[in-house]
């Protein structure tokens, strides 16, 4: 069949492939895979840039959706023929202190498809079993393969953002992440500025579309003064970076209203220098945020089929696994949101 692969470590180290079939083994399925999605995790890797580590040669992708084509000893074989999305953990120990407290996002041993194992960028993966949900009716599959990012959010912003109706929240960073953190601080009754660059217009519009107050270019000289008036009268209560951009991390952490909230969505890639001081100055409670737990899954699933989020307007193309340079090209050169790879013929 065929897949992208990552085949050493390394810049550009990536390329279609014909490999073998996967098959399951106890506990586990396979998956025709109808769309996969490409996201920052998937840059990091094709760059070689070390934001995100890889065992490679090892098939990429791990924001999928499909149909359950075939289940291995143990499985129930209703699954056959479901629509479905796999959350990305191909194996967690169990009984390390994050996975036994329901950490099992931090567990030393976790390994993901898509990085650790082969993912999705492919016509066919396996995954456990006990990684499954089922799509709701009403839910497309181009939608549900954008459940794992949106999974990823809704973490940030409703577990470690602590909203309120009426908070003030200041978003970094319109990218998909981005709009999908906005759509759930506005879903939990907050108030929501979006902040880009001017590269970012047409994102900066569509924030609005979906629901931000307001939209601020983060380059020019006078931002921070319109963020300001925009979230009077201390700033806003939470800043929620999802760029990864220092510039923008250093902005947030000053506009920030001081015993506010910070959370840090996106990966920088690289280190970055933080000012301390505003941190401990504004006494600031500061989250990271890292994948997600199942909850979120089953969270972002029940928002998707209430419509309380919508993800068609972040879908920029649909390209074939064979073109998924230009998909990977149009994301880099941040041309568009959200690029899906169809994975087989009868899904595009």
């Amino acid at each position: 069949m065929k897949a992208v692969v990552n085949y050493e470590n390394g810049a550009k180290k990536v390329r279609l492939m014909e490999v073998e079939p996967p098959l399951p083994q106890a506990g586990q399925v396979r998956i025709r895979v109808s769309y996969c999605g490409i996201c920052g995790t998937d840059i990091h890797i094709f760059s070689g840039d070390g934001g995100y580590p890889t065992n490679p040669p090892v098939t990429m992708g791990h924001e999928l959706s499909g149909v359950v084509e075939s289940v291995g000893a143990g499985v129930d074989p209703a699954w056959i023929g479901q629509r479905v999305v796999s959350e990305t953990y191909y194996h967690t120990c169990g009984v390390c202190p994050y996975c036994q407290t329901g950490h099992k996002n931090l567990c030393p041993e976790k390994q993901s498809i898509g990085s650790a194992v082969n993912g999705a960028m492919a016509e066919l993966v396996v995954v456990p079993a006990k990684n499954l949900h089922r799509i709701p009716q009403g839910v497309s599959m181009e939608e549900a393969a954008m459940t794992e990012p949106l999974a990823c959010c809704a973490q940030g912003v409703l577990e470690f953002g602590g909203l309120r109706p009426g908070d003030k929240v200041l978003i970094t960073g319109p990218g998909a992440i981005g709009l999908m953190c906005l759509q759930l601080a506005i879903s939990a009754g907050a108030r929501v500025v979006m902040a880009g660059t001017q590269v970012d217009a047409e994102r900066l519009e569509l924030a609005k579309e979906l629901g931000a107050c307001a939209a601020v270019f983060s380059d020019q000289p006078d931002a921070e003064e319109q963020l300001a008036a925009l979230c009077p009268p201390y700033g806003p209560d939470v800043v929620f970076d999802c760029s990864g951009a220092g510039p923008a991390i250093q902005m947030g952490l000053r506009a920030v209203r001081k015993g506010g909230r910070y959370v840090q969505v996106g990966l920088t890639g690289r280190p970055t220098t933080l000012d301390m001081n505003l941190i401990t100055l504004k006494e600031l409670t500061v989250h990271g945020t890292y994948a997600q737990k199942t909850e979120w899954w089953i969270r972002s699933l029940e928002l998707l089929e209430q419509k309380k989020i919508s993800l068609k307007p972040l879908i920029s193309n649909i390209y074939r696994l064979e073109d998924w340079e230009q998909a990977f090209d149009g994301y880099i050169r941040k041309i568009g949101l959200k690029y899906l790879l169809a994975a087989t013929e009868e899904r595009r």
